[in-house]
């Protein structure tokens, strides 16, 4: 994609980039702010070079998966078009419910199996209680309790860091109110989705995931 090689310093690039402009600046956003203007400039190039038909992303970039499709469809791209990007649930292990990813290799079978799966086990919490028709905030709450929790297991052993459970809108990514419930939230549209995200350092690796409050597949998301 780029055999003259690129410069990571933003500032020192040259030539012509994609920004999806206005959402990128929340969840994952937050945290990395040019790393969007990375993705879409290099999908948007693979795109034009490959010309596919279908293409598919895994849930567990959810932020990085809609704002491709938003970018097809601004772009009035014809390959793949906005309904053939597909987004495919993550996949997990089957003993702890750990999202699988390439960053897994980097931590310690310990960490793998006892305290990396403290984010999913956060985010169920806060799933529990946003069936229970709690607000956001008590949501969030309940998240963090469950990383709290963990962080006392280890006792230092191992560098547990939250970086942020959050509720986002889908089509905006603007964050949710923290008084917001989910009864309110769906108001006449029964399912109507919401992602709950998250992303936590253990040690040196940051590791993100979010489960889909709602009708999961409104959003393109496929089993």
């Amino acid at each position: 994609m780029y055999p003259s090689g690129i410069s990571q310093n933003t500032e020192e690039q040259k030539g012509t980039f994609v920004e999806v402009k206005g959402y990128g600046n929340q969840m994952e956003g937050r945290s990395r702010p040019t790393f969007f203007r990375g993705v879409a400039t290099v999908v948007t190039k693979l795109f034009n070079v490959i010309e596919p038909t279908r293409a598919y992303f895994g849930q567990k970039d959810i932020q990085q998966a809609l704002l491709l499709r938003r970018m097809t469809r601004d772009l009035l791209l014809s390959h793949p078009v906005p309904q053939n990007l597909i987004i495919v649930p993550t996949t997990r292990d089957p003993v702890t419910s750990l999202a699988l990813s390439s960053r897994n290799a980097y931590l310690t079978a310990h960490e793998r199996e006892s305290v990396a799966p403290a984010l999913y086990a956060a985010l169920q919490a806060a799933r529990v209680a946003w069936e229970e028709n709690a607000s956001k905030s008590e949501c969030i709450r309940r998240a963090e309790t469950v990383i709290e929790k963990k962080k006392r297991e280890v006792n230092g052993s191992v560098d547990l860091r939250l970086d942020y459970i959050e509720m986002n809108d889908p089509d905006s990514f603007e964050v949710v109110s923290d008084a917001v419930s989910r009864r309110q939230w769906e108001g006449d549209v029964a399912g109507r989705p919401l992602v709950l995200s998250g992303a936590m350092w253990v040690n040196k690796t940051r590791l993100i995931d979010n489960i889909i409050l709602g009708a999961a597949h409104t959003l393109g998301i496929v089993e």
